[in-house]
C-alpha cells in the first residue's frame, strides 16, 4: 500500500524547526479545527473538497497520512494514532521476527488453521459506557475496497469489511470468513474455500460463495475506473494469479472463469500457476466481500461484513465507527471508535495528554524522547515496533534526464542516507540499503550497488548523454510537504550546482499527478500488504503494476521475479528476488532511503490491542477496562 510521504507524524510537528532544518542539514551532514471528533454521531456522510496543489521552494506543510501501497501505499497502516509513520533510536530499530515458512512449499509465513478467534473475554466488568475508543488517523479516500490502495484507507477497510482469510497479529495467515484454510490440488493451483455458515453482512443478508464471486469480478471490471485504464485497478497488481482476471481486465470477458461457486458455502479458485504467496496476497483489501445490494446504492452507506459499521464521516475531520451486532464472531466489545482526521489530528501527542486520545503515534523527536525516557510517565504506555515499509526517491524514467540511466545513478549516489538518519531523523529510522524492510523474507542487510560517492556521480554526469549538470533540463521534485525535499534540494545544488524546484501537493493532486505518470521525481513510500518481497519488488517495479509509477521496465527483472514465482522452494524463490532487487538497485528507478519504526502511545485500560509490524490490523478485540 502506498505510504503517504511523509505520513509520519514524526516530520509533521514543529513546520518551522523543520524548515529550518531543511535548510541548514547539508552544513550539519558536512559537519557530522474542525468539528470535535468525539461528538454523539449521526447517520449523516459528507464530504468536502479537496486542498488545491502548492508549489514551494522547499518548506514543510500540512501531512497526510503515510504509504501504502500498499498497495502498499505511503504513510501509515491505522496512521497518526497506531501509525508505522512515527520513529525510534538506533537500539529500537531491530527487525521484527520472521515467521516459520510453512506449507504451502515456499511460503514465507505461517499458514494457521485455527482460524480468527472470537474476542477473548476480559477480566473484570466492562462498563458499557466506557467502550469508547478515541484516536488519530489519516483520512480515506474511498470507502470501496476494490478502490482503496493507502494505509490509511486499508485500515478503515479492515474494520468495515473481511475476506476469506485474514492475517493474525503474528503476520500469519489464518481463516477468515472460510470455515477453514482452503484444499488445494491440480499441481496447487485450485484452492477450494468452504465459507462460514450463517456469517452475514451487517444489514443481516447472509454472505455466500456467490458475493464473493460477484465481489472478485466487480473488483476487476474495467468500468469501475474508467475511464480511466483498468491497469489502475488494484486488482491489475493483486488479483492477476488468477485464471481469467487479465481477461476481465481487458474487457475480453464478462466473468471470471477461475472462480467457480460449486454450492452455496463453496468458492473455488484457480491459478494460473502455483503461487506460494497466493493465500498471503487474499488478506488483501480487494478481496474482500461486498453486498450486491448495497453496491448498487453506493457507498455512502457500507453494508460491510467487518466488526464495524460506519457511523458518520466528515473528510478531515472525523470519522466514527460503531459495533456490528451481526459480526459473525460475535459483536465487538466497542460500542464506538472516534477518528480525528485532519486538524483534529494535529497534535496527536498533547491531545494524548489532555486525555482526548486514547492511542497516539508520537510525532516530533522532542516527544519521543520523552516518550523513550525509562523515568518517564509515558514510558510504559509506549509500544516501539519496525515496520514493514519503504520511503524512498523515485525518478521517472521516461522523462528528461532521468531516462538516461546513468544520471539516475548520479542523483542516487550523492544522497548520503545514513547522515540523514542521523541528522534528520536522529537515527529513529533505519537508512535502507534496499527496497526489502528488515523483517521481511528475503531481506539481507548487504549494501546495494549504489552508495554515497559524489566524485563518481559527478563522473556520470560527465558520462551521461548530457555531458554536464549546466545541460540537464530544469528539474521539479515533488512530494506532498515533507522537508526531506528541502534537504535533497540543498543536496542537488551542492553536488551538482543545479536549482532544483520543490512543489508540494495536496495528497490527492499528488495521487492524481502519480496516476498520469507527470513528475519527474516525487517522495513517496509503501508499506507491506502482506509479508512477501513480492509485495514490494513486483509492486513497485513490475511493469504490469499500477503502482510502478517510476515507468521502469526491464525484462531482465521480470524474467527474475518469474522465476522466483515458479520456486516451491522458499530459499530458492528468495535467491530470484534478491537478484531481481539488486538489478533494479543498479538500473536505480528508485532510490530506497529510510524504513521506519513506528512509536505509539497507549493508555493502560487500553487492552486487547495488537500492534504488528505492518500497523494494527483489526480492533476487534480492543476493549476498555479502567
Amino acid at each position: 500500500m502506498k505510504l503517504y510521504s511523509l505520513v509520519f507524524t514524526f516530520n509533521k510537528k514543529n513546520c518551522l524547526i523543520l524548515a529550518l532544518l531543511a535548510l541548514l542539514l547539508p552544513l550539519l551532514l558536512t559537519a557530522c479545527g474542525g468539528e470535535d471528533p468525539t461528538a454523539t454521531p449521526t447517520t449523516a456522510v459528507s464530504d468536502t473538497t479537496a486542498s488545491t496543489a502548492q508549489t514551494t521552494a522547499a518548506q514543510t506543510t500540512t501531512a497526510t497520512t503515510s504509504s501504502t501501497a500498499s498497495s502498499g501505499t505511503t504513510a501509515a497502516a491505522p496512521t497518526a494514532a497506531v501509525s508505522p509513520g512515527s520513529t525510534t533510536s538506533a537500539a529500537q530499530t531491530a527487525p521484527a521476527a520472521t515467521s516459520t515458512p510453512a506449507d504451502p512449499a515456499g511460503t514465507p509465513f505461517a499458514v494457521s488453521t485455527a482460524g480468527v478467534p472470537a474476542s477473548p473475554t476480559p477480566t473484570g466488568a466492562l462498563n458499557p459506557d466506557q467502550q469508547i475508543l478515541n484516536m488519530a488517523g489519516p483520512d480515506v479516500n474511498t470507502f470501496d475496497p476494490a478502490l482503496s490502495s493507502d494505509t490509511g484507507t486499508s485500515f478503515v477497510m479492515r474494520q468495515l469489511y473481511s475476506g476469506l482469510v485474514t492475517l493474525d497479529k503474528n503476520l500469519n495467515v489464518v481463516p477468515d470468513l472460510a470455515a477453514k484454510m482452503p484444499d488445494l490440488s491440480a499441481g496447487s493451483t485450485l484452492y477450494t474455500f468452504k465459507l462460514r455458515e450463517g456469517a452475514k453482512f451487517q444489514s443481516g443478508k447472509e454472505i455466500t460463495a456467490e458475493d464473493f464471486k460477484y465481489s472478485f469480478e466487480r473488483a476487476s471490471d474495467p468500468k469501475l475506473i474508467a475511464p480511466d485504464g483498468a491497469s489502475a485497478l488494484p486488482a491489475a497488481n493483486y488479483m492477476t494469479d488468477i485464471v481469467g482476471v487479465r481477461e476481465k481486465l481487458d474487457g475480453k470477458a464478462n466473468d471470471i472463469s477461475g472462480v467457480q461457486v460449486k454450492d452455496k458455502y463453496t468458492l473455488e479458485i484457480k491459478l494460473t500457476a502455483a503461487r506460494p504467496q497466493f493465500l498471503a496476497k487474499l488478506t488483501y483489501n480487494v478481496f474482500f466481500v461486498v453486498n450486491k445490494d448495497a453496491v448498487s446504492k453506493g457507498f455512502e452507506q457500507v453494508d460491510g461484513s467487518g466488526p464495524f459499521k460506519l457511523l458518520e464521516y466528515k473528510r478531515d475531520q472525523f470519522l466514527k465507527l460503531g459495533r456490528n451486532d451481526n459480526f459473525y464472531l460475535g459483536a465487538p466489545r466497542l460500542s464506538q471508535v472516534n477518528l480525528a482526521l485532519g486538524a483534529n489530528a494535529a497534535n496527536s501527542t498533547v491531545l494524548y495528554d489532555q486525555g482526548k486520545l486514547d492511542l497516539a503515534g508520537v510525532g516530533a523527536s522532542a516527544e519521543v524522547e520523552r516518550a523513550l525516557d525509562p523515568g518517564g510517565t509515558l514510558n510504559k504506555e509506549l509500544v516501539v515496533k519496525p515496520q514493514l515499509n519503504l520511503f524512498y526517491l523515485a525518478f521517472n524514467t521516461h522523462a528528461r534526464p532521468f531516462d538516461d540511466i546513468k544520471v539516475r545513478q548520479a542523483f542516487s549516489l550523492v544522497v548520503d542516507r545514513p547522515r540523514i538518519a542521523r541528522a534528520m531523523f536522529e537515527n529513529k529510522v533505519k537508512p535502507a540499503s534496499g527496497i526489502l524492510p528488515p523483517g521481511l523474507p528475503g531481506y539481507t542487510g548487504n549494501p546495494g550497488p549504489l552508495s554515497y560517492d559524489i566524485g563518481k556521480a559527478r563522473d556520470l554526469i560527465a558520462q551521461s548523454s548530457y555531458r554536464s549538470p549546466a545541460n540537464l533540463p530544469h528539474i521539479t521534485l515533488y512530494s506532498t510537504g515533507d522537508p526531506l525535499a528541502g534537504v535533497l534540494q540543498a543536496t542537488y545544488k551542492e553536488a551538482f550546482g543545479i536549482n532544483l524546484e520543490v512543489r508540494n501537493y495536496d495528497l490527492r493532486e499528488f495521487q492524481s499527478g502519480l496516476s498520469q505518470k507527470q513528475f519527474q521525481m516525487y517522495l513517496y513510500g509503501w508499506t507491506a500488504d502482506y509479508p512477501d518481497p513480492e509485495n514490494f519488488l513486483r509492486s513497485l517495479l513490475g511493469n504490469s503494476s499500477p503502482y510502478n509509477e517510476s515507468g521502469y521496465n526491464s525484462n531482465q527483472f521480470e524474467d527474475l521475479m518469474k522465476q522466483g514465482d515458479q520456486q516451491t522452494d522458499m530459499n530458492r524463490r528468495l535467491e530470484y528476488y534478491a537478484q531481481a532487487e539488486r538489478l533494479a538497485l543498479g538500473d536505480a528507478p528508485l532510490l530506497p532511503i529510510y524504513h521506519e519504526v513506528s512509536y505509539t502511545l497507549v493508555k493502560p485500560y487500553v487492552r486487547g490491542l495488537e500492534i504488528t509490524p505492518a500497523g494494527v490490523w483489526s480492533l476487534k478485540d480492543v476493549y476498555i477496562l479502567r
